[in-house]
């Protein structure tokens, strides 16, 4: 192995799937320095984007006694998957310790954010593919600038690419006017404040925080004309953007590919798809039979 050309290995070791990486740590030192460098984990992380590899299913489920299973299954270049397999969860703390079942946020290029708390807001990220899991410190917001005024928490998690960091956002909603902008970066390991969001005319409905494309959404709503608008945050240059939706009522943001997508069930379901420039472009509109028409969607 010692005459094995180190560009050659590298290209090898490449193409290998995480859980073989996993098995060639213990083949020699070279090997295992060569998969622990930067410069290694960043090229097989674009590779495996690029290309499409090593996909999986990740489901996760809530069972009564707050007992929560995270399952994860392969999809092969066929498009074919294999059936979900239980995987060793890391250690979160249960019901049993008065603390809430934990809820996953998002999965990030195979690192998967959980929230270990609804009230207490603790979290963990986890690569299950290498089992390996890190605690993130608690953000520290201010106190509610009123005892009446109720706080809404709302969190993003996403991949930088430009300076290839994991980042999660954390927003305090107080009421329609008064917020709080936090930001974690895993490379300092630490939270700082964050320019708040011009919005004081807005509402931010922060209970469903998605990524796509190197950003974080979530829906606002104006709330002198009830205009709904997407707004962008970019995790590189950390900057804010607004696109008013194509419809108004009824709306749900959901994640098509790296497009943000508004969807509306009234007698039809309707699907717009987010272009450059904040242009929309009607997807489909299907008929729907009378009893699984619905009156409105919860937007909080």
């Amino acid at each position: 192995m010692r005459e094995f050309p180190p560009e050659l290995l590298f290209e090898i070791l490449l193409r290998l799937p995480p859980e073989d990486l996993l098995r060639c740590l213990c083949v020699s030192k070279a090997w295992n320095a060569t998969i622990h460098d930067k410069t290694f984990i960043k090229s097989h992380l674009q590779r495996s984007i690029q290309t499409n590899s090593f996909g999986s299913l990740f489901v996760s489920a809530t069972f009564p006694c707050n007992k929560c299973s995270f399952k994860f299954s392969d999809i092969y270049d066929d498009g074919t998957i294999e059936r979900a397999m239980k995987i060793e969860q890391p250690p979160l703390q249960d019901a049993e310790s008065g603390t809430p079942f934990p809820s996953a946020l998002v999965s990030s290029n195979g690192i998967i954010c959980i929230r270990t708390g609804l009230y207490e807001d603790d979290f963990v990220l986890w690569n299950p593919s290498i089992r390996k899991f890190k605690k993130i410190p608690s953000p520290t917001f201010e106190q509610s600038p009123s005892p009446d005024i109720h706080v809404y928490l709302g969190y993003g998690f996403g991949y930088d690419s430009t300076n290839g960091d994991y980042k999660l956002l954390g927003i305090a909603n107080f009421n329609e006017a008064v917020h709080q902008c936090q930001i974690y970066s895993l490379k300092s390991n630490s939270w700082r404040k964050i320019r708040n969001m011009p919005c004081d005319e807005f509402h931010m409905i922060v209970s469903r925080i998605l990524f796509s494309n190197g950003a974080l959404s979530w829906l606002a709503q104006n709330m002198l004309d009830r205009k709904m608008h997407v707004v962008t945050f970019e995790l590189a240059t950390e900057k804010y953007h607004w696109f008013p939706t194509p419809v108004d009522e009824n709306v749900q943001l959901e994640v098509l590919g790296d497009s943000q997508c508004i969807f509306r069930r009234l007698r039809t379901m309707d699907a717009w798809i987010m272009k450059e420039h904040g242009s929309w472009t009607l997807l489909y509109s299907i008929e729907l039979p009378p009893m699984s028409r619905v009156n409105r969607w919860c937007l909080g």
